[in-house]
């Protein structure tokens, strides 16, 4: 009998992980969950057997391994019958890694490295599907079954099944974990090949990519943002991307302030330090969202591809292998005074968003929708009154010790719904003086006819004297 050929193995593995969708019900969800992490063990040694990974493979295999420290990578065991199409997918990936071991060689053609990308993606793709289907199992698990009675018998058409299912917190836990990863290997998924991604790094950036992917930035955040409830995952993640965003301004202003598009000494004096100012505090507001808070919606999908997009337009202009770009490089990518105007007003959009932060906690906790352990919740306690605990604190003693999943109270948001406002003052001082760059339509158009002036006094004068040559005409600010 011939040797399955990798090829062989990853269609075996996808055949039995989409099979599990056909009929996903809340008895699936323990079975499920115990033979994950084994399943997730197999792929992620696939995956780093195939030769030469790029950094995103690289930094996929890490998080393949789960978001916690040992022994237990994604939480405690689930004493269940692991799912057998789960186990057989499993063995095919561990097959897959144990031939990539024995004969993989780096490539050495075009075709080759195609065949390598295709390898990771077919992994990826099974590691996607393993995961939505087991958190849709634990949902379901934990939705119909509440509490999880073990050992329960459950009349089927074929058998009679005995389920001795999971606890409750560690469903939501497990879930939560999955969600996570699920939306990384969305992100992985979404992206080019790495072979394509050298051969057009130095095509010439389209100068609409950025215009577009902000528009749909604004659009979806605004949609995730007031869904009833939104994920926390969601929530941090687009904290986390409106702090990429500022970062990536504050080098596109740069390179503006030495070409001279802007004035460089009110940049160094007035909007440097207020968006450093302000990328810390969305730092700050992304953190208030720990991954242990819970709501019972999942994550949308329609963010992070969102996220991913706008990272791609910014990372085109700003980024330079994995260093960033020289001033120089990206006044040559982009038209500096276009790009900075339209920085310019999708920092002063942010400003919604802020405010959208600052009534989210009370309203998620008055609505009884955001759940946290309840240690989580004594550790917010401490670090926000010093060392000890609060005299009356809201966390009660056998919740911490017995590792409940509570309901969080609004005097318990009060941390976050400050540094939120914060934040909001921090973007109302950026906005300020944000206003006063000189960047109407008039002045773009005398910058653009002495545009090739500015490559030659870039390369004498890090900040020279064009600036005189803009027009400082009055200008509508643009808000959206």
């Amino acid at each position: 009998m011939n040797t399955p050929t990798v090829q062989e193995l990853l269609r075996e593995a996808s055949r039995e992980v989409r099979s599990i969708m056909w009929d996903v019900t809340a008895l699936d969800g323990p079975g499920l969950a115990a033979a994950w992490p084994a399943f997730a063990a197999n792929a992620r040694d696939a995956l780093a057997a195939v030769p030469v990974p790029d950094p995103g493979t690289r930094l996929l295999i890490h998080r393949a391994a789960g978001p916690r420290y040992r022994p237990n990578r994604w939480g405690p065991p689930v004493e269940a019958e692991p799912d057998p199409h789960l186990i057989r997918a499993g063995q095919a990936m561990a097959a897959v890694a144990e031939l990539l071991r024995r004969y993989a060689m780096p490539p050495t053609s075009p075709e080759a490295g195609h065949d390598a990308d295709l390898a990771r993606r077919r992994i990826a793709e099974c590691l996607f599907v393993g995961s939505h289907v087991t958190a849709l199992g634990l949902r379901e698990h934990a939705t119909q079954l509440q509490p999880a009675r073990a050992g329960l018998a459950f009349q089927r058409p074929e058998t009679r099944l005995a389920v001795k299912g999971a606890t409750l917190a560690q469903s939501r836990r497990l879930v939560s974990g999955l969600a996570t990863f699920e939306a990384h290997l969305s992100h992985y998924l979404a992206r080019p090949p790495e072979r394509l991604q050298r051969e057009t790094v130095q095509e010439f950036v389209d100068p609409d990519r950025l215009s577009h992917a902000l528009a749909r930035w604004e659009i979806t955040t605004m949609r995730v943002l007031h869904a009833q409830p939104p994920s926390v995952r969601d929530l941090a993640g687009i904290a986390h991307a409106e702090q990429a965003l500022l970062v990536h301004t504050l080098v596109i202003m740069i390179a503006a302030a030495q070409a001279s598009v802007i004035d460089p000494d009110d940049f160094d004096r007035q909007i440097r330090p207020r968006l450093q100012d302000a990328q810390a505090a969305w730092g700050d507001v992304a953190a208030s969202w720990p991954a242990q808070m819970t709501t019972p919606a999942p994550p949308s999908l329609a963010g992070v591809e969102t996220s991913a997009q706008l990272h791609r337009a910014l990372g085109e202009i700003t980024r330079d292998g994995n260093g960033w770009a020289t001033p120089a490089l990206i006044a040559e990518r982009v038209h500096l005074a276009d790009v900075a105007v339209l920085l310019r007003d999708a920092a002063m959009a942010s400003v919604n968003r802020a405010e959208r932060f600052a009534e989210l906690p009370a309203e998620l906790t008055r609505a009884g929708q955001l759940h946290a352990p309840a240690r989580l919740l004594a550790a917010i306690e401490r670090q926000s009154s010093g060392r000890g605990p609060r005299p009356n604190s809201a966390v009660r003693t056998t919740d911490v010790a017995n590792r409940r999943t509570v309901l969080v109270r609004p005097e318990q948001t009060v941390d976050a719904t400050a540094t939120a406002c914060h934040l909001g003052r921090q973007l109302t001082s950026l906005t300020a003086v944000l206003e006063t760059i000189p960047l109407g339509r008039d002045g773009l158009a005398v910058v653009e006819l002495a545009s090739s002036a500015q490559a030659a006094a870039r390369r004498t004068h890090p900040i020279g004297p064009a600036l005189a040559c803009i027009h400082l005409a009055d200008h509508a600010t643009v808000r959206r």
